[in-house]
């Protein structure tokens, strides 16, 4: 494992926490806010028409599939670690640059698959959007992986779907709720069975034990976000790329803006869970949590 020194570990711990700050304070942009007020009508009628056992069917389906091809043995090889559990006791630094490779990685594979599906216009909208998601879901699942939270637990993928609700134009609000029910999920596995921490579920058979009003508080959040999206990609992506000339740029544009989006999330998430975890966290950021 590479080393590092606990000045830089501290120096760059402080501009993480800033960042998170920021971020967590940033609110979208004009356009962003101007078309979420014009399909609010159009996102209502997907929640009532997308029932929420088929949004569990797709993120778990979707999440299975991007972990067999997340190529763990060579985040492994890249950290330098035997374990993804040896990353525990790193410091935020260290896995650093292979996040930042992760992250970059994905936006251009985004970009890939927007140009792809958008140059087919509407005839490519399912190709495209189970693309989408499938790349978002196997980038925040690697990039939790590189602070030590492999998706081994109930716990860990209901972690990775909260994540995902905080990518795209989310309000500080929005933004609020999802971080929210998140240290809510954290605390619950925190106060799990020593023995289910110490031993993946993989290992042995089953899940971490959840209460299943946080499992249905995930879905519901989850449900919430997705029906969002999905009505996003349909009415300013997919629709736009019918247009000749000018789809695959479009679709290139807002899939890649979108992955962006979803690596900070992932990054900010899990490092967020991480100073926490070490009592790390400055009182500041912990009163924002606890609102």
């Amino acid at each position: 494992m590479r080393k590092v020194s606990p000045n830089a570990a501290k120096k760059f711990e402080t501009r993480q926490i800033n960042r998170i700050h920021k971020w967590r304070q940033r609110h979208p942009g004009f356009v962003a806010r101007t078309v979420e007020l014009l399909l609010t009508p159009i996102v209502w009628a997907f929640r009532r028409a997308i029932p929420p056992t088929a949004v569990e069917a797709t993120l778990h389906g979707n999440l299975w599939l991007a972990r067999r091809w997340a190529r763990e043995g060579k985040t492994l090889r890249t950290l330098g670690v035997a374990d993804f559990r040896e990353m525990t006791q790193a410091e935020l630094l260290h896995p650093e640059p292979v996040v930042r490779t992760i992250h970059r990685r994905a936006v251009w594979m985004a970009a890939g698959i927007g140009f792809s599906s958008g140059i087919f216009g509407f005839l490519a909208l399912p190709v495209g959007m189970a693309g989408a998601l499938n790349l978002a879901l196997r980038t925040i699942h690697r990039i939790g992986l590189c602070y030590g939270y492999p998706a081994t637990s109930e716990g860990e993928r209901l972690f990775i779907y909260y994540v995902l609700s905080l990518a795209g134009n989310r309000s500080p609000h929005d933004k609020a709720v999802s971080l929210q029910a998140l240290a809510e999920l954290q605390a619950a596995m925190a106060a799990a069975a020593p023995a289910s921490r110490l031993t993946t579920a993989d290992e042995t058979g089953a899940d971490d034990p959840l209460h299943p009003h946080i499992r249905q508080k995930a879905f519901t959040i989850a449900h919430h976000d997705f029906s969002a999206e999905i009505t996003r990609q349909l009415v300013v992506v997919r629709l736009l790329t019918s247009i000749p000339g000018i789809g695959g740029l479009v679709a290139l544009i807002v899939d890649t803006r979108y992955m962006r989006s979803v690596g900070w999330a992932a990054r900010h998430a899990y490092q967020l869970r991480w100073l926490t975890e070490r009592g790390r966290l400055p009182e500041t950021l912990r009163i924002e949590q606890a609102h």
